[in-house]
């Protein structure tokens, strides 16, 4: 109760064109007690921020009249609305929408579908976040190259690392899971079969396994042998089902005539349709297809996929969902005994953002001129880069695994063990001036800031660090204050 009556006074500016999604998120916050207003797209939503400026924005991207990027350049551009955080909702299937975020200012991002805890979490590590420093136009910029295309992002952004670490964790988390339950589902699919043989060997009968459609498992005329033989097949395949029930990615099965018998809950979620919506495979091919032009060499390679299983096992296609959404998949289709196929449906774009996101979060990290340390909530460093060797005078090599307490000086260890367990509880330390060991003994004065890196559940799995050479930032702000004075006098 004390945290909703904190959120009461922290309103919500909500910009989405979509009804459903703007009422979605507002179910999340009001449950929270966060008070929302809504605005239906960026130009509404400009003219409710000057009227009355919301404590945060979460703004759609694609929007009519004025889109998310258009509306996150707008507020950060204005000196009197620059401080008001921005997280802009996105499927973010490309990373360069990612980097069109970072480039308009954006202070975080949720991605497409999300559950209501992690855009909580979003929403309270963006407030707890540094808030950027008003630039007056002259902030310099971090260029970073990303498909032959070069970004600039603000080198001040100070949230962009935490951004990308999270993002990069959540799509690496996921393809983690979909491998990690395609490898479970093979094991026991070998495992079924290899039951099914040592029956059928001992008891000189064919064994028909069952069809997955709800009916009994194996029917009498089956010929399944003994009692115990027939327990042990109904066992095999309960706990199959179960797996296949409660796995992440999208599982069917396929019988001898082409009827599909069972499609798993993922399934359903994933693509939209039923067993009553796809009852056969012509069904399936008659919806599964249907928005793309190659649709009939499309049906082709599927029906050859079905009669190859086992021998070539991964197929692309691109599925059109129930909704008319297209999903590149890839399939794995395996054979059953009786003519049967098992399909193992993996999404490609889960697959692709997790590779293309980790160049990105290495372009972005390795690009910055400051110095970027990933560490374990006990201090041990995790990745560092290269602004941190020329800092620090340490490879990556050479100090990854380590304690930080490398770089500190004996005198500040102590306050160094405060400020991770502070961090360590959800605080963000801003932008403290301190000292720092480099490799050859010598003392570098650096300006750091330490903030929690979250998982979608919100629960604090690391500590990022950003440290700025304080004498590079006195040239920069002497030098700024220098062109002031010039320009004033003209």
């Amino acid at each position: 109760m004390k945290t909703r009556t904190q959120n009461s006074d922290v309103p919500v500016l909500i910009v989405e064109d979509s009804r459903t999604q703007a009422e979605y998120l507002e179910h999340i916050l009001e449950g929270e007690g966060y008070p929302v207003d809504i605005a239906t797209d960026g130009s509404e939503a400009l003219e409710k921020i000057k009227q009355k400026p919301p404590k945060i924005v979460l703004t759609d991207i694609i929007m009519p009249e004025m889109d998310g990027y258009d509306l996150c350049r707008a507020i950060k551009r204005n000196k009197d609305l620059s401080h008001i955080p921005v997280i802009l909702v996105t499927q973010l299937f490309d990373p360069a929408d990612l980097m069109k975020g970072l480039e308009a200012g954006a202070d975080n991002i949720i991605i497409k579908p999300f559950e209501p805890e992690h855009v909580l979490s979003r929403i309270t590590s963006t407030l707890q976040s540094p808030v950027r420093p008003d630039s007056e136009g002259t902030e310099p910029t971090l260029e970073v190259s990303l498909e032959g295309k070069t970004h600039h992002i603000p080198a001040s952004h100070f949230q962009t690392p935490a951004i990308l670490l999270s993002t990069y964790e959540h799509a690496l988390r996921k393809n983690t899971e979909l491998q990690e339950a395609h490898d479970r589902l093979a094991a026991e699919n070998e495992n079924l079969h290899q039951r099914i043989a040592n029956l059928e060997q001992g008891s000189g009968k064919n064994v028909v396994p069952g069809n997955f459609s709800g009916s009994a498992p194996f029917p009498a005329s089956a010929g399944t042998g003994t009692y115990g033989q027939s327990q042990t097949i109904t066992g095999s395949e309960e706990r199959f089902r179960r797996i296949a029930e409660l796995s992440p990615i999208p599982l069917s099965v396929i019988d001898g005539s082409r009827n599909f018998r069972f499609l798993n809950k993922q399934f359903e979620e994933h693509f939209g349709y039923t067993l009553k919506d796809i009852p056969t495979e012509k069904d399936w091919l008659a919806t599964a297809f249907r928005t793309s032009a190659r649709s009939k060499n499309l049906i082709l390679i599927w029906k050859q996929a079905l009669e190859c299983a086992g021998d070539e096992p991964r197929y692309k296609f691109p599925i059109t969902a129930k909704d008319g959404s297209v999903r590149p998949v890839e399939i794995y289709p395996l054979p059953l005994p009786d003519g049967e196929v098992f399909v193992v449906y993996q999404d490609l774009l889960d697959k692709r953002e997790s590779n293309r996101l980790r160049s990105v979060l290495e372009s972005i990290v390795n690009s910055s001129n400051d110095a970027i340390i990933g560490k374990s909530l006990d201090g041990t460093i995790m990745s560092w880069n290269k602004a941190a060797e020329r800092y620090y005078g340490y490879l990556a090599e050479e100090v990854t695994g380590k304690s930080i307490d490398c770089i500190v000086p004996p005198e500040l260890r102590e306050q160094l063990a405060l400020f991770l367990k502070r961090v360590g509880n959800g605080e963000t330390i801003d932008r403290f001036d301190t000292i720092r060991l480099k490799k050859d003994g010598s003392r570098i004065e650096v300006c750091v800031t330490l903030s929690p890196i979250r998982n979608d559940d919100g629960q604090i799995i690391g500590i990022s660090t950003i440290a700025q050479n304080i004498a590079e930032r006195k040239k920069y702000e002497v030098s700024r204050m220098f062109n002031q004075q010039v320009l004033h006098r003209r």
